[in-house]
């Protein structure tokens, strides 16, 4: 279904959803292209095929659009499995190979950068980055090491170091503009990290 055509007579809720979507799928895209600072509202209702009231209607801002789109963008996290006959472990490891390959992705990756690059202009986009990975990453995280007994009121902070330590081989490549990592080689590095958490580093040293 094409843009211009959502737009046709009362919509729907699946239409409505489906015409949200889009916007928010079209905004990411010209974030990503344009940068926070150079896009403007009327580009996106226009790349979106809306009207710019129907944007300033469900966003009353340039950043309430913003802080939209990565809400949209987490429903791509992984969700880990939680049942108590699941194997830590291996959930753990597959949580970690699955978060480096969605924020490899193109979109991510330059939303990323984005709050990198325009973050001291616009700090706002720091915050609501943060916001967003605490929502969406380091709470989900706590909760499922509190309930596997490996965190207790330090929860959170436990969960920030074990997203920082996944994330380190990634993020080293980003900064230094590499390669990105093989499969083998996110596989390797989300093992030996759930190891070095799960047994410490001694015991991780030793296989």
């Amino acid at each position: 279904m094409q843009a211009a055509e959502l737009g046709r007579g009362r919509p729907t809720a699946a239409i409505a959803r489906l015409k949200a979507a889009t916007i928010l799928t079209v905004a990411r895209e010209a974030f990503c292209r344009w940068g926070y600072r150079s896009v403007t509202m009327r580009q996106i209702a226009d790349a979106a095929q809306v009207s710019t009231r129907t944007l300033y209607n469900q966003y009353k801002e340039k950043f309430s659009l913003f802080e939209a789109c990565l809400e949209f963008g987490s429903s791509a996290f992984p969700v880990l499995e939680d049942s108590p006959s699941a194997d830590v472990g291996a959930a753990l490891t597959e949580f970690a190979i699955s978060l480096v390959e969605m924020l490899s992705g193109e979109t991510s990756q330059s939303l990323g950068m984005l709050v990198y690059r325009e973050g001291g202009e616009f700090p706002e986009l720091v915050r609501a980055s943060e916001k967003n990975q605490q929502e969406y990453l380091v709470r989900p995280l706590a909760t499922y090491l509190i309930r596997h007994g490996l965190a207790q009121d330090d929860g959170e902070q436990r969960a920030k170091i074990l997203l920082s330590m996944m994330l380190s081989g990634w993020q080293r490549r980003v900064s230094f503009r590499l390669p990105a990592p093989t499969d083998l080689e996110q596989e390797a590095h989300a093992a030996l990290v759930v190891r070095l958490f799960l047994e410490g580093a001694a015991t991780s040293r030793q296989r």
